[in-house]
């Protein structure tokens, strides 16, 4: 074989493995934004084939990183807030009245969603309020990227293995709250 005919052969599985990384990362990009949403039932959202892309983090009250991974074991119910929302603290409220009787079965999360750094008065002000739920952080926005709805608060409720089984952006009423937690704790 000729020294022109093997720089070609070169160049050409130079190409086509460059051709095969495309199409493999243009793909992972497909799957990571796959979330197939069905139906809407009770102001909740069942996202049938939704999963986590990424290993998203937040912060404790400590400064803590934590992921999913620290909770493993339960199904999760997970709400992003904001600190100047009203509406978050509707439902702050609504999951610390049933969070003694469900935390053994449940992984509560309820996560600040901040741009900045963990707010010292802020915490300041979790602490001083008492909340029985505990609050976490979300300062790097990995889980507001990952689960933004439609606007804050978001109320997601994930199985055990982090599939997202129904989730709502507006205010959710307390039975339809509390049949949504049944429905983990029976699909668990």
């Amino acid at each position: 074989m000729s020294k022109k005919n093997i720089i070609i052969l070169v160049l050409a599985i130079i190409i086509l493995l460059g051709a095969v990384a495309i199409f493999i990362y243009a793909n992972s990009l497909e799957k990571g934004n796959n979330n197939n949403v069905s139906s809407t039932i009770d102001n909740t959202t069942s996202v049938a084939d939704s999963t986590i892309a990424n290993e998203p983090f937040f912060y404790d009250i400590d400064g803590n990183q934590l992921n999913f991974d620290d909770f493993y074991g339960k199904p999760y119910v997970v709400l992003l807030w904001k600190s100047d929302n009203a509406k978050s603290y509707t439902m702050i409220n609504l999951i610390s009245k049933y969070y003694d009787e469900y935390k053994d079965k449940i992984n509560f999360l309820a996560i600040n969603v901040n741009e900045a750094e963990i707010d010292l008065d802020l915490i300041e002000s979790v602490r001083a309020a008492n909340f029985s739920i505990p609050m976490y952080f979300d300062t790097d926005l990995t889980m507001y990227n990952e689960f933004y709805f439609e606007e804050l608060p978001d109320l997601l409720f994930l199985n055990q293995d982090r599939k997202i089984e129904k989730e709502t952006a507006v205010e959710i009423d307390e039975d339809a709250f509390v049949a949504n937690l049944d429905l983990l704790i029976n699909n668990y």
